[in-house]
């Protein structure tokens, strides 16, 4: 029998009793687990496996899916019917990016910020792009804001450049193919380095900036975005 506190990532249905349950934990990372719930009484309760609320677990099994034995709800994330589909977005990156029984360093506390914001955030898009670059950096997908990788060059706000993953940055130019590389204006770049400080319009360019390097650290986009309008 283990123990962990977490969240639900996404419900499945498995037979006309049964579920899938997709768990981001704190202390297990990602986990399956098939479960059993009941209506209203029960060890594990249908009204708990809803997304955002702040659960402990218990299950066992050591393989790929375990068994959910107990939830009990510790806290609620009341987030807006308008945020929902940002907070859904939010897990779906989680599902697509980990590994099972795995997790990031800080990745769970991020994560259980991100959800806090989303509940009065005025801009939840603004929430969700800082999780995306701490989620990228955590991948390994590290965006250097200071220096190119092949030169050492400093990074000028006046200059374009362009991102690969596996190389990093290095400075555009028009006159050679950039295959598989991702445009990004130095002027973001630097702005970047205090991200409460950027406007409106240095977001709306990191936004194209992210949906262009998921869909390349993914294969493919992300169902969520799709409904997501910023």
């Amino acid at each position: 029998m283990a123990s962990s506190t977490g969240y639900i990532l996404r419900t499945r249905p498995y037979t006309e009793s049964n579920v899938i349950v997709d768990l981001f934990t704190h202390e297990q990372g990602r986990l399956t687990c098939m479960a059993r719930p009941a209506k209203v009484r029960g060890k594990v309760q249908k009204g708990h496996l809803q997304a955002f609320r702040l659960l402990q677990f218990e299950w066992q099994g050591r393989g790929e899916m375990g068994k959910l034995t107990q939830t009990d709800e510790r806290y609620r994330h009341r987030i807006p019917a308008g945020h929902l589909l940002y907070g859904l977005y939010l897990n779906e990156l989680l599902l697509k990016c980990l590994k099972p029984h795995t997790s990031l360093d800080g990745l769970y506390e991020n994560y259980q910020r991100c959800l806090s914001l989303l509940v009065d955030s005025e801009i939840p898009m603004i929430v969700l792009m800082r999780f995306e670059l701490l989620l990228l950096e955590g991948l390994g997908h590290i965006i250097n804001l200071w220096q190119l990788e092949s030169s050492d060059a400093d990074i000028l706000v006046t200059e374009r450049y362009i991102y690969r993953l596996g190389i990093g940055m290095s400075l555009f130019n028009r006159n050679q193919q950039q295959m598989g590389g991702i445009p990004v204006s130095g002027e973001l770049l630097v702005a970047l380095r205090s991200p409460e400080l950027m406007d409106m319009s240095q977001y709306s360019e990191l936004r194209v900036f992210l949906d262009h390097l998921w869909l390349r650290v993914l294969g493919k986009p992300l169902n969520s975005r799709k409904l997501l309008i910023f």
